[in-house]
Order: structure tokens, then sequence, then C-alpha cells
């Protein structure tokens, strides 16, 4: 039996098809009514009680909440709500042994994590269009709130997961803890940071890409069925592998997670509508819209599914006056790979033809003014900007160490900085996934004369479990140190991990949370570095 409830508190459930909402309410005068449809016995919500909703029956043999629950891209009174039905998430055709029908469930969201006090529930179709995924948004929620919701079908329960609203945009936070975190081949070893990272309690987690890779495995930790994905049911197959390890599901349930891809949710290295496993561009838009297809299904997003190989994922998250978030996508439109192509090989700087030309792009024309118009329009303390490859210049002895990266766009770096510069945008927070390290440091616009001047900083979060540098180069944690690159005041290149900050209006905190090893599930986590900018001062500082 629910406690009363007052007017915000209902909730409204947008999935793949009709849902079923029932909810309950009183009016602001402490009197008693009625709000949205009637309950499924027909009788409308009261005041007193929230309506029993009868958990569907369906015929399953064994719980189809195999990939567990998440919830993402919140906003000041909704939040998305995420599971994927899978009886059997090694399934070949990456259907999980769902069938083709639809099947209804039953979704709870309660103020408390025993479900004592439940604030809504309803009915909702996973349907098999979309691999029996659903996209629940629970609307009228009150603002910088904590909830805990669940899903449940037959006999079974899904795990509890823990939501929470953000701030009202007006109001005047004290305090956001994230999370940032990339970059997880699930062949290369364990995710002791998903258990260490769900045990922080956080606000928000931002994933920056390579939520899963696409290649098939080779001799390794763990091994991931089939080849190299190309078809929708490959894709899912492969998300699916990753998300029933029980570590990425614990932290995808601590709280909601804000998520954009890199290159290998597609395939490696790929730019717009070039790739590089030798298909045409028919057969490449094919991939690229299976991929896009897959990603909808398996992440928390507040967006329409993709109708093809065209999806716009950019956009904002805010937490009140504190913090606006750039969520970007630097995949989809970007122009392709100067010099060496799409190979990941050095490049010598003064000898890549065409790496400088004014009209090459990281993000397209259109997402670059989307970006601009929006730090020169925003209010809020901090404006961060959560996005893919790294944006400093990482030259070394006259060579590019990764064109796929900014230094291989630099035009378009030009242009982002000097915007910022040129019209005295404060407090400007680049957060970075891909490189499989971690590093801050200033992002500086560099004179003729070689001076430099910062207008932003930059936190490069290390990899859960993808290959750092010493994994790949004997003696690369002596190559590559913070002293080689100028604004730079740490990198570690050996250890994975995650980035957990703590944001205020005074201070930016970033903690490099690293783990000693991934060859185990339950390695312990440990902060290596703690960094910090001040409000006001595009400057990093190893404290």
């Amino acid at each position: 039996m629910g406690e009363p409830v007052n007017r915000r508190t209902f909730l409204a459930a947008l999935g793949l098809s009709g849902a079923t909402v029932v909810v309950s309410c009183s009016s602001d005068d402490g009197s008693s009514g009625s709000s949205g449809p009637e309950s499924t016995n027909g009788a409308p919500a009261t005041s007193s009680t929230t309506t029993i909703v009868a958990v569907p029956d369906a015929a399953l043999a064994s719980t189809p909440f195999t990939l567990g629950v998440a919830s993402g891209d919140p906003l000041p009174d909704s939040v998305i709500l995420w599971t994927r039905l899978m009886v059997d998430p090694a399934a070949a055709d990456g259907g999980g042994a769902m069938g083709a029908d639809p099947v209804d469930l039953k979704w709870e969201v309660a103020s408390d994590e025993a479900f004592t006090t439940i604030v809504g529930s309803g009915i909702v179709t996973a349907e098999a269009a979309y691999g029996h995924s659903i996209h629940l948004e629970a609307t009228g929620l009150e603002p910088d709130t904590e909830y805990w919701y669940r899903f449940s079908v037959a006999t079974f329960v899904s795990p509890v997961g823990r939501a929470r609203t953000m701030p009202e945009d007006s109001a005047t936070p004290e305090q956001l803890r994230i999370g940032m975190a990339s970059c997880q081949d699930f062949t290369e070893g364990f995710y002791p940071a998903h258990r260490a990272m769900a045990t922080d309690r956080l606000d928000l987690v931002f994933f920056l890409g390579d939520f899963i890779y696409e290649s098939k495995s080779s001799s390794s930790a763990r091994q991931v069925p089939g080849g190299e994905c190309q078809t929708l049911a490959e894709y899912r197959l492969r998300y699916a592998t990753y998300s029933a390890d029980a570590d990425l599901q614990a932290s995808r349930a601590s709280c909601p997670w804000v998520v954009t891809w890199d290159d290998h949710e597609v395939e490696n290295n790929y730019t717009d509508l070039v790739n590089d496993g030798g298909l045409d561009e028919a057969a490449f838009r094919l991939r690229r819209a299976a991929a896009y297809q897959a990603y909808y299904e398996h992440m928390p997003l507040r967006l329409d599914p993709p109708a093809g190989e065209d999806w716009r994922i950019f956009r904002t998250i805010r937490f009140g006056s504190l913090a606006e978030f750039f969520v970007l996508d630097g995949r989809q439109y970007r122009t392709d790979q100067a010099c060496t192509s799409r190979a990941d090989a050095l490049v010598p700087v003064d000898s890549c033809p065409g790496l400088a030309e004014v009209a090459r792009t990281m993000l397209g024309d259109e997402q670059e003014s989307w970006l601009s118009d929006g730090l020169a329009a925003s209010t809020t303390t901090w404006k961060v900007l959560a996005q893919q490859t790294v944006m400093s210049s990482l030259v070394f002895a006259g060579l590019i160490l990764n064109v796929d990266q900014w230094d291989g766009y630099p035009a378009a770096r030009q242009r982002l900085l000097g915007f910022i510069g040129d019209n005295d945008i404060d407090n400007v927070v680049v957060l970075t996934g891909d490189i499989h390290s971690a590093a801050a440091g200033e992002l500086a616009l560099v004179g003729a004369d070689a001076t430099r001047t910062p207008v932003a900083v930059e936190f490069v979060g290390t990899s859960i479990t993808s290959g750092t540098l010493v994994d790949i180069v004997p003696g690369g944690a002596d190559l590559i140190t913070a002293d080689k690159f100028p604004g730079v005041a740490y990198i570690n290149v050996v250890n994975h991990g995650y980035g957990r900050c703590t944001v205020t209006p005074t201070e930016w905190r970033t903690e490099f949370v690293v783990v000693d090893t991934i060859a185990t599930a339950d390695a312990p986590a440990r902060v290596d570095a703690t960094c910090i900018t001040p409000a006001g001062t595009p400057s990093v500082t190893r404290v």
C-alpha cells in the first residue's frame, strides 16, 4: 500500500508501444482526487493508495532480466528507465530466446529501496522489433530526488536500480558527484573498476564510448562469441555478452548513466560513412544502421530509436545552476583521418598533407554551431564537454601520436578553443575517453610565437579494461610522462580504472581511481592522483 503523494508524483510510461499508467495523487489542498488514466480494474486511482497492478503472465522458463536494469538522461522531473528482456543472453541469433511476440511487464518506482512507498506502477510492452528492450520515461518526479525502480513479469523480478532526478534549472546545488568511464574490452579482463564505481553512490556516470568492441576474440582473458560484428544479430549478441557481467550491471544500476559512443560500437576508427573493413558505402550503411539500433536497444537513452544509419545523439544534460553537459558525437560527422587514414600509427607533423585544412571537422558544421551557441548561452557555473577523443595536443619528438584524436583536426580544435577564448567563456571542462590512459591538463591557444593561453581544462579517463600503453609498448611508462607535454599536470599510461569528479561552485576536483589488476573481478581500487581546477581559472593542479 502506498502513501499519499502530491500532484507532481505520477509516472507516465512511454515505451515502444502503448503503456498502462496507474498513479496516485492528491490535490494541492490535500483533498483526494485522481489523475491520469483509470486503473486496470476500471477504478480511478485514489489519494490514499497506489492501485495494485497485477504482474503480467508470460510463458517464460527462467528470468528474462539477465542484462539487469539501468537509468539515464535525467531531467528535474523525469528519468529514463531501461531493461532488455533476454532469457538466454548466449542465444546465437541475439534474440535471447524471447521469440517474436511482444511481452508485457510491470514497472514500479518507489521513494525507498525497500519499496515500502511505491509512487507509481503500470504496464509497459517490450516489442521484438527492438530486441524486447524498454525505454520507459518516468515523469512527474520531484527534482533532485532519489528513486528506486524495478520490473517484473510472471514470477520473475528484475534487480532494483537507483535513479535520481536533476535539480531545477534555477536551483543552486552545492555539489555534484560524477563518474567518467570508457573503453571496456570484455576480452582483456574483468571489471573491478565497475565494481568500485557501483559503491560510490554517484549522481551521474558519463560513459564516453567503446562500451563494446566489435572485433572477434583472440587469445584473451575472456571470450566473446562469434567473429567481427556486422549484423544486428551479431551486435545484439555482443552487447548481451558484455551486459551480462555482474559488475557492469551493478555499475549501471547504481545511478543514472549519460552515454555517448566512440568507434568500436561500430568499427575501429570509422569516420562518417568511411570504413576500414573493405565494405562499399551501401554495405557500410547497413552495418552502421545495425550497430546504431543495437546501441539504442542497450542504452538508457532519452531518444527516439534510429531509423537507419543516421541518428542524432548529441544533446545536453543540466544540473541546476552548477553544470551543463554538452554530450558530443565525434564519429558520425567527422572528416576522414589525415595521412594514415584509419590506421593507428605515428605521423610526422611536418609531412602530413591536408592536416591543417580549415574545412576539416571533428563534429560537423551543425554540431559545431549547436555547441558554440550552447556554450555562449549557458548560464551555469561549469560548462562541460563529454566527448570521445583527446583534445590536448600530444605531439612528441615531431610525431603526432594519433591522428584519430583532435591532433588530426587542428583547425576544428582551433575554432572551438578560439571561440571559448574570444567570448570569455569561463569554466569549460572537457571529459574524454578513448586513449586508455588517464591525464589532466590545460587546453591552450598557441600563438605564432608559441605562447600558450589556457582557455579550458581536460580530464582524460583511463580504460576500464582496454589495453594501456604499457600493455602495448614495453617501456611506454618511461616514454610518456607529464613533463614532456606543456600544461599537463598528470599522466598515467599504466593502470585501468575510471575518473571520479566532485564539482562545487568554487572547484572541480577529479580523483583518478585505478585498480592494480584486471585479472580478477575483485581487485581493490585506490585513488592514484587528485587534480583540481579552481572556478574562474583554466588551470589544473595535482594535489
